[in-house]
């Protein structure tokens, strides 16, 4: 791994073409890594697409690189280009590559960066996975299993074949393309992740009094909806947003229940709030599968399996919020 090496900037003094051919001036973990790659049969390159390009420490990489090959300049499939340095051995590469953004055109400056340097039947193919920044999130795991799957066939398909079967190549496609759809959603998703990275005020939110008694789970014959969101306010954890002065709302089929969050407080109330902070309107069946852990908000809601108005915030930190 890259993070873990001492990688000095090239300064393209060339010293490694003219006063020590095929050693480099730094002392650093190159001297080590360059013997390897020159043996290696298959080079693998997995980088997060960082400004439609390479890490900075991958392009140190990549550019330190140059003691493999010779200055002279020859002809390779109609482009001036230097020769490499022996040993020679019958050598490949294969790229991997994610990126926050959701359409598969982000990478095309990528691939093109890797096929220009390892032209001449060297370059092999590449895994490319856009509106990645979900595969490290818990919620999402489930969802992920069967592109995990494919990613697997696909590198044994590489380190058998020397390459991935269009089958293959195609389920990755179909499992990582959104449709226009779904982009609507998904930037929607990652603008209120990002609004709710932000520090908030919610201390100066005005909370309505209610004469209505809340819903205790400790009452008698307490049961069904009313039972779970009474427990709902028995697991609020005030430590997860400070200050919160907040309302839910929670639109259940032709059932109402809503959450009021009084900075240490949660008390839970069948019916409506006239002006709640959030509001989810939800399938009952759907919301339980949700709470139980069956299947993930974030991917319910990418699938429009139910609808949220108000501060969409506050559901991105839900299980921070309920988490005693």
């Amino acid at each position: 791994m890259l993070s873990k090496q001492k990688i000095n900037h090239c300064i393209g003094c060339f010293t490694c073409w003219t006063k020590t051919p095929g050693r480099c001036i730094h002392n650093d973990d190159m001297a080590e890594n360059l013997p390897k790659l020159q043996k290696a049969n298959l080079i693998v390159f997995s980088t997060p697409l960082y400004i439609y390009n390479v890490t900075g420490l991958m392009k140190d990489f990549l550019d330190r690189q140059i003691p493999l090959i010779k200055p002279d300049l020859i002809e390779k499939e109609g482009k001036t280009s230097h020769p490499r340095r022996g040993p020679y051995v019958d050598q490949k590469v294969f790229l991997i590559s994610v990126a926050g953004f959701p359409e598969l055109s982000h990478f095309d400056a990528l691939v093109t960066l890797f096929k220009q340097m390892y032209r001449g039947g060297r370059y092999i193919g590449e895994i490319l996975i856009p509106g990645s920044e979900p595969m490290s999130m818990d919620d999402f795991q489930e969802n992920y299993k069967k592109l995990y799957q494919v990613i697997e066939q696909a590198g044994f398909e590489v380190a058998k074949n020397g390459f991935i079967s269009e089958e293959t190549k195609k389920a990755i496609k179909d499992k990582t393309t959104y449709t226009n759809e779904e982009l609507q959603v998904f930037r929607e998703m990652a603008n209120k992740y990002w609004e709710s990275m932000l520090p908030k005020d919610y201390s100066q939110v005005e909370l309505e009094k209610t004469e209505i008694e809340p819903l205790k789970i400790t009452d008698a014959g307490l049961t069904g909806m009313s039972a779970f969101f009474a427990g709902m306010a028995q697991i609020y954890n005030p430590k997860a947003v400070p200050g919160l002065k907040a309302v839910m709302q929670f639109e259940l089929d032709d059932e109402r229940f809503y959450l009021v969050i009084n900075e240490n407080t949660c008390n839970a109330y069948k019916g409506s709030y006239p002006d709640p902070t959030l509001t989810i309107i939800s399938p009952k069946d759907v919301w339980m599968k949700i709470s139980s852990g069956e299947i993930s908000g974030a991917v319910a809601f990418m699938k429009k399996l139910f609808q949220v108005k108000g501060d969409m915030s506050l559901i991105i930190k839900m299980n921070k919020i309920f988490s005693k």
